[in-house]
């Protein structure tokens, strides 16, 4: 499910992240002050389906989505994903599943202070 979300995600496939995400799904960001995030948690599967679309179709942080590499990881004891790009871990995701395995809460990263306690992580390649 987590390859899935992440392959719609990174290609702007609106309708297979709508069918992934629960109707009332948060999407909660970090950038810490120091890179660009949504200011306030973005509530509702159509303005999160949206959000995720649009970041996953542009450069992030200099970085192109074509040049980013996500690898799926346990990550505060579920399901994420770790993104790089220009030698440099840029972002994470978690993401917290309900019974049926849709997405109810994503907690996406990029607060560099954070990103680099996942520096020296276990990762397995998607």
């Amino acid at each position: 499910m987590t390859e899935r979300f992440f392959a719609a995600a990174a290609g702007g496939d609106i309708n297979t992240l709508m069918e992934l995400l629960v109707p009332d799904v948060t999407l909660w960001t970090d950038g810490g002050g120091k890179v660009r995030q949504a200011m306030r948690p973005v509530h509702g599967a159509d303005r999160v389906g949206a959000w995720l679309a649009g970041v996953g179709s542009r450069p992030y942080q200099g970085v192109r989505p074509d040049q980013m590499v996500a690898q799926l990881v346990d990550l505060n004891g579920g399901p994420g994903l770790v993104i790089s790009g220009a030698g440099r871990i840029i972002g994470t995701m978690t993401l917290d599943l309900d019974d049926d395995g849709r997405v109810a809460a994503i907690l996406n990263t990029a607060n560099p202070d954070k990103l680099a306690a996942v520096q020296g992580g276990v990762v397995r390649d998607l």
